[in-house]
C-alpha cells in the first residue's frame, strides 16, 4: 500500500508541476529603415531548459504563405519545439544587404533575449545563427517533421 501511495504521489507531482507550453506570437509588417518584415513565434513543448529550436528566413511572401500551416503541420514527435519565422521584403537569399542582415541580426538578438528571460540553453549569438535555415519556397515539412493533414 505504501508503495502505491509513494507512485501515485509521483505521477501527481509529475502532473501538478509540469509545464506545456503552446504559444504562437505574429507581428506583422515592422519596419527598420523603410524595409518591411514580418516575426513570427510558435511553441509547443513540455517546458525544459534544452528546448530545440530552428529559426526560418524568408521572403515576405513565403511567409504569409506558411507562418499559419506551422501548428497545423507540428507533429508532436517533432525534433524541434521552438519555431521562429522572419519575412523580409524581397529578401534573396543570395543577395543578402547590409540591411537585411541588420533585420536579422536584431531578430536573432530578440531570440536570445527570449530564451534568456525565461532561463533556456543555448543562447549565445554563434549557437543561434546555426539554427539559421533559409526557406525558399513554402514546402516546411523539408525541415519539420510534419504529420499528416488529413
Amino acid at each position: 500500500m505504501k508503495k502505491h501511495l509513494i507512485l501515485i504521489f509521483l505521477f501527481l507531482s509529475i502532473y501538478i508541476f509540469s509545464q506545456n507550453i503552446k504559444c504562437e506570437t505574429t507581428d506583422y509588417v515592422k519596419n527598420i529603415d523603410n524595409r518591411e518584415y514580418s516575426t513570427y513565434q510558435y511553441i509547443n513543448s513540455s517546458y525544459s531548459q534544452s528546448r530545440p529550436l530552428i529559426i526560418f528566413i524568408t521572403s515576405s511572401d513565403i511567409f504569409m504563405k506558411v507562418h499559419e500551416k506551422v501548428p497545423i503541420i507540428f507533429s508532436s514527435k517533432q525534433e524541434y519545439t521552438d519555431v521562429y519565422l522572419l519575412g523580409i521584403k524581397n529578401f534573396n537569399k543570395n543577395n543578402i544587404d547590409q540591411l537585411d542582415e541588420k533585420i536579422i541580426k536584431n531578430f536573432i538578438d530578440d531570440i536570445i533575449k527570449y530564451r534568456n528571460f525565461h532561463n533556456l540553453q543555448q543562447n549565445n549569438i554563434e549557437f543561434i545563427s546555426s539554427r539559421v535555415s533559409y526557406l525558399e519556397d513554402n514546402n516546411l515539412c523539408k525541415f519539420l517533421n510534419c504529420k499528416r493533414v488529413r
